[in-house]
């Protein structure tokens, strides 16, 4: 439960969101080429060229792969919330984060390389994961209400059990009475019979 906790923890989230996205990206050795401005420094180049592996793809292979592996990350916050609002703001958080710190330093520091294509497939990938986000989380969400459902009618026929039985009458007691109200019968357990002796 307390994994749960820090987990359901939207900065939490996101980092091991950005740290799935890492591995999958580099362990595919997915990379997207950028012709830099001769006016960038290397480590201008560094940054923007690490940030552009995550949002930029140039063909539909590089949209296929990026599409998936955002779709495999964005399934994370839709287990373990079952809440498509809070599913979808921490998806679009950590897509936002990347986005904007990539355009920021492109438009700063490369200008020149700047797309409005790269635009059209940011607000592409956007779309899709709001989409898969809503969507799952509505369908888990539908199937999660039966099995809720089940376990809140075993606990109502556990709680209907009776906690008391009239040793005289034979009345049946949710509760633990002082009396029975059938025979007036006093109802004591061997503890307080115990206690009363002395």
């Amino acid at each position: 439960m307390k994994i749960m906790t820090i987990l359901k923890n939207k900065v939490v989230l996101i980092i091991i969101q950005f740290l799935i996205l890492t591995l999958m990206i580099y362990g595919f050795n997915h990379s997207y080429q950028i012709t830099f401005d001769t006016t960038t420094s290397i480590e201008q180049q560094i940054i923007i060229q690490f940030l552009a592996n995550y949002v930029i793809f140039d063909d539909i292979n590089g949209m296929i792969f990026m599409g998936i592996i955002w779709i495999i990350v964005s399934l994370l916050p839709i287990i373990i919330f079952f809440d498509f609002k809070k599913a979808y703001s921490t998806n679009l958080s950590t897509f936002f984060f990347l986005n904007f710190f990539f355009y920021v330093f492109l438009i700063r520091h490369s200008p020149n390389f700047f797309n409005i294509t790269f635009i059209t497939n940011t607000l592409l990938l956007g779309s899709i994961i709001i989409v898969i986000s809503i969507g799952l989380s509505l369908v888990l969400k539908y199937f999660k209400k039966p099995w809720e459902m089940k376990k809140q009618e075993q606990f109502s026929q556990n709680n209907g059990k009776s906690l008391m039985v009239c040793p005289q009458c034979g009345t049946e007691f949710q509760s633990i009475p002082m009396f029975c109200y059938n025979c007036n019968t006093k109802l004591v357990n061997g503890e307080e019979d115990a206690n009363s002796e002395f």
